[in-house]
């Protein structure tokens, strides 16, 4: 597991995301990422869960919408 925090996630839609957390659970890594603004000086108000998926040996990242899995890592991944 490669550790993304402090890096920018580059999405396909355009936006990017500034991974504040990263974390496992069952086996499975998880971030929690920031939206940045479309020039690139801020965050928004945008905070997303992602999950990293291995696939043809690359690394791709899908929201997690699962509600148990967000209770899950939003009760235990803190922010200082």
């Amino acid at each position: 597991m490669e550790n993304l925090t402090n890096q920018v996630l580059n999405l396909k839609s355009g936006k990017k995301y500034f991974v504040l957390r990263q974390a496992s659970y069952k086996g499975v890594t998880y971030f929690l990422g920031a939206e940045i603004t479309p020039d690139g000086e801020d965050f928004t108000n945008q905070f997303v869960f992602f999950e990293d998926i291995k696939r043809d040996g690359k690394s791709l990242v899908k929201e997690v919408k699962d509600p148990a899995i967000l209770q899950v890592l939003a009760k235990n991944i803190k922010l200082d």
